[in-house]
């Protein structure tokens, strides 16, 4: 009998706990609802393409022109009717007693800011956007579009709580809805031209949110029934913070909603398309960051007390998903590329490279984001998020005449650099700083043996 009878048992020993560390890993919360919300994104971008190369045989140029720019007017008005109040959901729910007065709260000023912001721009069409003069030229398309923006801010808000109760299975269910009713008419629906287009769209949101609030949000707060309600002290709660997030998500969105512009006009429209395809590639790239900054939210917000812990572990699996792609697309870049054609080999694989080089350090950036959403620390949050649009923007303009489209990549590299190595530096305060640079280094050797 060995002197140590346990010695004989330590490789199974060792094997079974790294099995069980490998099995609580993919059967974590933290990871399940990243998955779910991973496979959202790649559900949407493979049904839209689908969706648009259907619509382009089945309707005229003129009309899928007119459906596009509707259903972006649609995205914009909903956007800034959020109020990033989705972020504010996440974040207190959890924490709320009485979370039916929270969920109907956040519903009903969606919904006032919905129409109100859907109204206003409507009657500032002949200024922003005279070509869209249809939607308010009859009654049922004005109330259409209005009720379209409303449904798809419902939607999000609704989808932030499926997060807060950290059951993305449900924001799923909820997509998954939205993309099968669009398939399905929008050849049924081709007879009526341009508003087939956005009826096949916006059914498809309505009938999600139908399920949303009979069936799926029930069973995550039994007994919910919706009613309109404004209680004061929630709003009191909720919206600073959600305004705070609204305003960091504006800055962080305005690099990449004005790069295009000033490519057209210091480059020239054919510079414009080749960006947007590398673009296009590089955003896949951090689809398992942003999946997995989103998961940590949730996460977070149920547990606040141990945000450091939950945001290192994802910013691990984050980096090391993100590193090993960006390593093969950087590589392969131009012949990639080349399934769009010899020009786009040519011209954006610079940029693809450097949006490649990117893409890990964007993966912690939005997760040293997360960790101050979670923290509420909103000030370092919006100041963090101005440093990524001002350096990104600035080293574009400085650098585009000589490097060309190159340039925006360069500026989105050093922008997110700066951000998540000032993260990574800070001391003093909990969760950040030292403190996150040493979990982040005992935690990425142990996720290594759990893969093994």
């Amino acid at each position: 009998m060995p002197k140590n009878p346990s010695c004989s048992h330590k490789p199974a020993s060792r094997s079974r706990t790294v099995q069980l560390a490998g099995r609580s890993l993919t059967q974590a919360p933290l990871f399940t609802n990243a998955g779910y919300l991973m496979a959202i994104e790649v559900i949407n971008t493979l049904v839209g393409f689908l969706f648009w190369g259907l619509a382009a045989r089945l309707y005229q140029p003129a009309e899928v022109g007119t459906a596009t720019a509707a259903l972006s007017a649609v995205a914009l008005v909903s956007g800034i009717a959020g109020l990033g109040i989705g972020d504010g959901i996440v974040r207190f729910l959890p924490e709320a007693q009485v979370g039916d007065v929270m969920v109907n709260t956040a519903f009903t000023l969606v919904v006032m800011t919905g129409l109100l912001i859907g109204s206003l721009f409507l009657a500032g069409l002949p200024v922003w956007s005279p070509s869209l003069l249809v939607l308010r030229r009859s009654g049922p398309a004005l109330i259409g579009f209005l009720l379209f923006s409303t449904t798809v801010t419902l939607n999000a808000a609704v989808r932030s709580i499926f997060l807060a109760h950290r059951r993305a299975l449900y924001a799923f269910i909820q997509a998954t809805v939205v993309n099968t009713v669009r398939m399905s008419l929008v050849a049924v629906l081709a007879g009526i031209r341009t508003a087939g287009l956005l009826l096949s769209v916006g059914l498809g949101f309505f009938l999600a949110l139908a399920l949303s609030l009979a069936i799926l949000l029930p069973r995550l707060q039994p007994h919910y029934r919706f009613r309109p309600q404004l209680n004061l002290s929630v709003l009191g709660l909720v919206l600073p913070f959600s305004m705070g997030n609204h305003m960091a998500g504006v800055l962080a969105q305005s690099s990449r909603m004005l790069l295009p512009l000033a490519i057209l006009e210091m480059l020239g429209p054919a510079s414009s398309g080749h960006a947007y395809i590398a673009w296009m590639l590089g955003s896949f790239l951090t689809t398992p960051g942003l999946a997995l900054a989103a998961s940590a939210f949730a996460e977070g917000a149920n547990a606040p007390h141990d945000s450091a812990r939950i945001v290192t572990k994802a910013m691990a699996v984050g980096f090391l998903l993100t590193s090993g792609a960006a390593l093969f697309l950087g590589v392969g870049a131009p012949w990639l590329l080349l399934l769009f054609g010899r020009t786009y080999a040519q011209e954006s694989a610079g940029l693809l490279r450097w949006l490649a080089v990117a893409g890990p350090l964007t993966v912690v950036t939005q997760l040293y984001f997360t960790h101050l959403r979670v923290q509420k620390r909103l000030r370092s949050l919006i100041l963090g998020s101005a440093v990524v649009a001002v350096v990104t923007l600035s080293i574009s303009f400085w650098l585009m005449p000589r490097f060309g489209i190159a340039a925006t990549g360069m500026g989105w590299a050093v922008g997110n650099s700066l951000v998540a190595v000032g993260g990574l530096a800070q001391v003093g305060r909990p969760g950040t700083g030292r403190e996150l640079a040493s979990k982040l280094g005992r935690v990425l050797p142990r996720i290594v043996i759990q893969r093994q």
